[in-house]
């Protein structure tokens, strides 16, 4: 899939042009010398370069962004570049090699905060937010800017989405009716192995369990406190004890639970190695279910990713931590009018119809309205989403909440969605923002550790008895209790300073 990157060779040749073009209106005398200056005052209008994640054609990139530019031209005085399906290491290849950036989402499983701050990777916003973000100002609590304040300063806009997640295991509905799964009550690992099966037994040509592009959301409650390396090990207790997460009693059991399956048949072998995304191996049949993160409205959202009806059984309760919070879109400190940067990003936050040509496309291309009046959208004609060229992720965008409800979801979505927010038990360093500055041999050492081991573990790829008690030696030996250490010291300053 073509990205704005593969546009930078036909720049160059588009300058060069541009440049003939005009010496060849300097020489010239009357008429084209009026044209030239018109040229230049149209050359003037900033255009603002967004990165967003997740899979987008170049060509409906283009097409919206055109769309959003004639809305913020008249409003801002300023153009968009929208580039979708930005990887990790071309945002940070753009980041550190000065390329143009203005606004971009930062993986917040990816990305840290703290790392970009302190490496002047972004640019701290509060001078900015004063004069030319008041809506998002207002409308953002204290305690979610505390959740993107790193130094006292606030480095990134929290997206107004769900702040809290339970977690589960989300699956074909027609299977798990079919096999008498009962999906309304929370369960064990334990119940759900029986469940899986239930379903392996009725379809053996189907895996009751598989991976998403070699990885897997682990159903646990810990607060990771930004990067796993030291956590809380259940963000639904009052423990401010930071652990060892991969030496945790959480950890091995769920390791131990996915190695037994691999070895029963339940989960599909060699899952670490795997590229294709679950919903394709759900939608394609090839698989059951996977673990996920649940929040308010999620079942149908799913449905419309997978392509069949997708319900989700939950394992741990609603709760709430920094990082589900400070998933933040930032101003990259490459940005050459970082105030044209703010403007924009009030705009993608406050504007509903800049919202929706973001979140959405174009209505007729991308979607249709099923009922205008209540705002309720579905796939544009012969559109579905295995061949949508603008996939829709309304959570990774500033505001989905002021977005229209697609067809299937419950039409009060965005309420119950507040409420769930609400309602979720908050994790007690909730607000916490872990600064790895005085010790990142250390987090680079223990990162490559992780690496090594964690995603083989996770897929039940290896027996956690052998490799287990040699990953925690690595992580010994690569400083991990220093790190813990530092943690802790952090937190414990941070709740003293916030009692």
């Amino acid at each position: 899939m073509k990205t704005i990157f593969g546009k930078k060779i036909t720049a160059l040749f588009l300058t060069i042009a541009m440049l003939t073009v005009a010496l060849a209106g300097c020489s010239s005398s009357g008429k084209k010398g009026d044209e030239t200056q018109t040229q230049g005052k149209e050359e003037d209008t900033y255009t603002v370069t967004i990165y967003a994640p997740y899979a987008a054609t170049t060509e409906d990139c283009d097409a919206i962004a055109a769309k959003v530019s004639e809305i913020t031209e008249k409003l801002i005085g300023c153009k968009v570049e929208l580039a979708r399906n930005v990887t990790k290491e071309q945002l940070n290849l753009a980041l550190t090699s000065g390329e143009k950036l203005d606004l971009f989402y930062a993986f917040p499983w990816e990305v840290s905060l703290p790392s970009m701050a302190s490496s002047n990777q972004i640019v701290a916003i509060d001078d900015l937010l004063k004069q030319y973000g008041p809506d998002m100002l207002s409308s953002i609590s204290a305690d979610d800017f505390k959740c993107v304040t790193v130094g006292g300063k606030v480095y990134g806009i929290p997206m107004n989405k769900d702040k809290a997640q339970a977690r589960g295991f989300l699956m074909d509905k027609a299977i798990a009716d079919e096999v008498g799964i009962d999906y309304t009550v929370k369960k064990t690992y334990a119940e759900l192995e029986a469940d899986l099966q239930k379903v392996k037994e009725a379809h053996p040509d189907i895996w009751p369990i598989v991976a998403n592009a070699g990885t897997m959301m682990r159903p646990l409650p810990a607060d990771t406190l930004g990067d796993s390396l030291g956590v809380l090990e259940n963000a639904l207790l009052d423990s401010t004890q930071i652990v060892n997460l991969y030496d945790s009693q959480s950890y091995k059991e769920y390791a131990s639970y996915m190695y037994k399956w691999v070895q029963n048949g339940l989960m599909m072998p060699d899952a670490a190695n795997t590229t294709e995304s679950y919903d394709t191996l759900i939608r394609s049949g090839v698989g059951f279910g996977t673990f996920t993160p649940i929040k308010a409205g999620f079942e149908a959202e799913e449905t419309r990713k997978c392509g069949k009806d997708i319900v989700a059984v939950t394992m741990y309760d609603a709760h709430s931590i920094t990082t589900m919070v400070n998933a933040a879109w930032c101003i990259a400190n490459n940005s050459k009018k970082p105030d044209k940067a703010m403007q924009m990003l009030n705009l993608m936050y406050t504007n509903p119809e800049i919202a929706n040509l973001l979140v959405n496309g174009i209505e007729g291309k991308n979607y249709k309205y099923v009922d205008k009046d209540k705002n309720i959208i579905a796939y544009a004609d012969g559109v579905d989403a295995s061949n949508t060229g603008y996939s829709v992720v309304g959570w990774a965008w500033p505001n989905e909440q002021i977005t229209s409800v697609w067809q299937g979801d419950d039409p009060d979505v965005w309420t119950k969605l507040g409420e769930f927010n609400k309602s979720a038990k908050s994790s007690p360093a909730k607000g916490f923002v872990w600064d790895n500055s005085n010790v990142l041999n250390e987090v680079t050492a223990c990162q490559n550790v992780v690496s090594k081991y964690e995603a083989s573990l996770d897929c039940g790829s290896v027996n956690p008895d052998e490799a287990l008690p040699k990953m925690n030696d690595e992580l010994k030996a690569a400083g991990l209790d220093t790190i813990i250490t530092e943690k802790q010291k952090q937190l414990d300053a941070w709740l003293a300073a916030n009692k």
